[in-house]
């Protein structure tokens, strides 16, 4: 096939503008998905320490116990979320092909700044912190519009704002039909973000009554106006009157078209791009394969209610959805998410109902009385079973009782024994659940060795295996939206980048046409670039690092003199000293040069 004849054909393609049916159609299918929100929300409030009921609440009054926090679930969340802050790892660029390396290295120190300038280190914590509480969390990788700030904005999105297509088998959600997300903002802020519908807004708000839709002077409200009254919902869902607030549904969804793909030499595949010089002259030259293929596109639409606002081809440089799921668990039936909370929720139930009983045990009293052992006349059966039940108490009894040991008091303190053991075994409960042991709360535990509580906080990382390794798969997907990015943006021209090694700089060139004896080529050129984001394997903090140290130290400390001279400055740069890469070097070329001494001793003309 000729190129003018593949260009035709992609000029005929008809965009997918999606309509108020389909709309429509996605808003009924994320109204009857499964109920897990609830239940997320729920775990929530118990790690906020929201977690006693009203009817719990007045139970507790009724024992006459005191309010009280037993909140035995936010330590443990708290240490499963430090365990992820001291393991942090930054991102890494590599290649399969050796000749890129140097463009993989310019690459790596670009994402490093991007991560920490874009905040994306902390959007990726809050959503881990928000996946291991309520089961998903969710970061949003886009560009900044407000010129002023960094050009990338990584933002953690609220798990109750984002709808997706529950069919979706994926957990990067590649496979998902659609993807929603809700936004209330300001009407004034809405008018001003969408200029051309802002009439449209107003009279939506104002309900119409400002504007006669019928007389013919403009169709278009006319038809917004049948469009809302033909809408089966409430206004109440997209217009809150009370705030002066109105919602408007970001929706990213898929959709397929026919296009062409060049089949390579070496079994790839790539989209063949009309407006590529080098797809062009493939195709002239029957270098490629021409094949027809059924291509899934991206679009973006805004709606308010039944109104759609816009409607364009995704901007994006990729073609995935511009917010990365972070999953715990989810059921398999149902496939609904949830978090570690949802297991410790009943027992942390249990302790509550244990506390109560374990007060009303300490605080009860048996009393067996004969009917001649009280001093009637003084006290009254009432009078004594309430005295009994206080700290103080005084009971008259009947100098002329027949049996001397007629007024007994018990007290149920095995009982209370008992129920106190059950709490702190419901208390060791919560902690397995959430992998987390004593050892690495630093409490005391019945192992001695230091090799013992290793193994414990080993155990505790191995229960946390599943839930850390979709928060590298997720972390991996924000650093592939994030190249994606930083490729394009480079593709406007030749760039450079600084590389940091140890006290020096190396600048690194992209996109640089030099002259060589073959010709002019374009040196670290972007647009060919074969590279992939990985995590780099040795956490980045400081607290590992000091780990680190520590380990380093002994071995150094256990080394002969002579390795001592090669180990300490690695040692050197594993502590926090300022200026430490600097002085690493420093000692290295000492090394260099009394090992060059010792090699080159002056002859000694008394020796033999």
């Amino acid at each position: 096939m000729s190129v003018a004849g593949i260009i035709g054909l992609t000029e005929a393609r008809i965009a997918a503008d999606i309509s108020v049916e389909a709309y429509d159609k996605i808003c009924r299918d994320i109204r009857e998905q499964p109920k897990w929100r609830h239940g997320s929300d729920t775990d929530c409030d118990y790690y906020d320490g929201a977690q006693t009921s009203a009817e719990v609440i007045q139970r507790l009054k009724d024992a006459g116990i005191p309010p009280q926090d037993s909140n035995l679930i936010k330590p443990i969340i708290n240490a499963v979320l430090g365990l992820e802050a001291r393991s942090r790892t930054d991102y890494r660029i590599t290649s399969d092909d050796e000749s890129q390396a140097e463009i993989a290295e310019g690459l790596s120190a670009r994402i490093k700044e991007v991560e920490t300038e874009s905040r994306a280190d902390r959007a990726m914590s809050d959503a881990y912190s928000s996946m291991i509480r309520a089961g998903i969390g969710w970061v949003e990788i886009s560009r900044e519009f407000d010129p002023l700030k960094y050009p990338y904005r990584v933002r953690e999105v609220h798990r109750n704002d984002i709808y997706w297509d529950w069919a979706s088998r994926e957990p990067d959600l590649s496979d998902a039909r659609y993807l929603r997300r809700d936004k209330w903002v300001d009407r004034i802020q809405a008018a001003q973000m969408f200029p051309e519908d802002s009439a449209l807004i107003e009279n939506s708000w104002s309900g119409w009554n400002n504007v006669d839709v019928h007389d013919g002077s403009n169709t278009g409200l006319a038809r917004a106006y049948e469009v809302e009254q033909a809408w089966g919902h409430h206004q109440e869902e997209y217009l809150n009157r009370n705030s002066g607030m109105v919602r408007l549904s970001e929706l990213w969804y898929r959709h397929s078209e026919d296009g062409y793909v060049l089949a390579l030499p070496n079994g790839e595949a790539i989209e063949y791009r009309e407006d590529n010089p080098y797809h062009q002259a493939a195709v002239a030259q029957e270098l490629v394969q021409v094949q027809k293929s059924l291509l899934s596109r991206m679009r973006i639409s805004i709606w308010l209610g039944p109104h759609k606002l816009m409607d364009i081809p995704s901007p994006l440089p990729h073609t995935d959805f511009p917010y990365v799921p972070f999953w715990c668990f989810r059921r398999d039936r149902s496939r609904t998410p949830y978090g570690l909370i949802r297991d410790m929720r009943g027992p942390q139930d249990q302790i509550i109902d244990l506390d109560i009983l374990l007060y009303e045990v300490l605080n009860s009293v048996k009393v067996e009385v004969d009917n001649d052992a009280l001093d009637l006349s003084q006290n009254t059966y009432h009078e004594v079973a309430r005295n009994i039940s206080s700290l103080r108490s005084m009971t008259v009894l009947n100098a002329q009782r027949r049996n001397a040991s007629g007024f007994r008091v018990t007290r149920e303190h095995q009982l209370a024994a008992q129920v106190f053991q059950l709490v702190q075994e419901r208390k060791r409960r919560i902690e397995e659940v959430g992998g987390i042991y004593r050892a690495m709360l630093g409490a005391d535990t019945s192992a001695t060795s230091g090799v013992a509580i290793n193994s414990l906080v080993e155990q505790g990382s191995t229960v946390l295996a599943e839930p850390n390794d979709n928060f590298r798969y997720a972390r991996r997907m924000v650093g592939q939206q994030l190249l994606a990015f930083i490729k394009q943006d480079m593709l406007a021209g030749e760039t450079t980048v600084a590389v940091k090694q140890g006290p020096r700089r190396k600048t690194i060139y992209f996109n640089r046409h030099v002259m060589t004896d073959a010709g002019a080529v374009v040196e670290n050129d972007i647009a060919t670039a074969q590279v992939k984001v990985v995590l780099e394997d040795i956490p980045a903090t400081p607290s590992f690092r000091a780990q680190q140290l520590q380990a380093f130290t002994q071995l150094v400390n256990a080394a002969p003199p002579q390795y001592q001279a090669v180990l300490y400055p690695a040692m050197l740069e594993l502590s926090d000293v300022p200026n430490r890469h600097e002085l690493a070097d420093q000692l290295r070329n000492v090394a260099d040069g009394d090992a060059l001494a010792s090699k080159f001793k002056p002859y000694n003309s008394n020796s033999t």
